[in-house]
């Protein structure tokens, strides 16, 4: 496994600064202007809508106690280069008022009415579905320690940056033994997260007014066998 450069810290975040928010959700924003889930997700209104969803996500996790936990990646200049955050078992995503303070209402308000209604749909009902029966378990969001967000730089890709945000969060979840989980939307990340230890266990294809769109799942096993 790759070791990070040396010029590159890695390392657990608790109250962000607002810059570091502002970078977060930039580099999100890069990564993601092609992402066809996050098109579906925005109601076709990927331009305007990304950055707002993208900030009511990381806010939410990042900023209310208890409801996430967030690793960074910061370069010599104290610039963010990548980061990853997950959700604890027993939380999910905008399940606290205080989380859906953070940009949710707004979001939600901006998007169009056939957007808002695909939205509550897939993600209330076709996608935790479908979750729940690539790792296995009911409420598998809600029972796993789930990947919300997983960022590096392209330019700091392929050194060992991710892996070691991963590993981070698999010893946290190792003290509880919960499962690691995500959903990746692109293809080309399977070899990534393969690499990175965690198993594909699902994958699904839906339909959506904007286009088809895509999910992969993956789970990584921290209890011992």
């Amino acid at each position: 496994m790759k070791v990070p450069p040396p010029n590159i810290k890695i390392f657990e975040v608790k109250e962000p600064t607002e810059t570091m928010i502002d970078q977060a959700v930039e580099l999100t924003v890069l990564l993601e202007a092609e992402d066809q889930s996050c098109r579906v997700w925005t109601g076709g209104n990927l331009a305007e809508l990304l950055p707002i969803l993208m900030r009511s996500i990381i806010k939410a996790s990042w900023l209310c106690e208890g409801a996430g936990e967030t690793y960074v990646a910061m370069d010599e200049q104290n610039t963010l280069i990548g980061y990853s955050q997950w959700i604890p078992p027993g939380r999910d995503l905008w399940d606290s008022e205080d989380q859906r303070q953070y940009g949710y209402y707004d979001f939600m308000e901006k998007m169009s009415e056939e957007g808002r209604n695909y939205f509550k749909q897939s993600l209330g009902d076709q996608f935790p579905k479908y979750l729940d029966e690539s790792f296995g378990m009911p409420q598998s969001q809600f029972n796993t320690h789930f990947c919300n967000l997983a960022m590096v730089r392209p330019d700091y890709q392929g050194k060992g940056i991710m892996s070691a945000m991963f590993r981070m969060a698999y010893e946290r979840a190792k003290q509880t033994g919960a499962t690691l989980a995500l959903s990746a939307g692109d293809n080309n990340n399977v070899v990534v997260y393969e690499h990175i230890g965690m198993q594909w266990v699902g994958h699904r294809t839906f339909q959506s007014p904007w286009g088809e769109w895509s999910s992969w799942a993956f789970a990584w096993e921290t209890k011992e066998s």
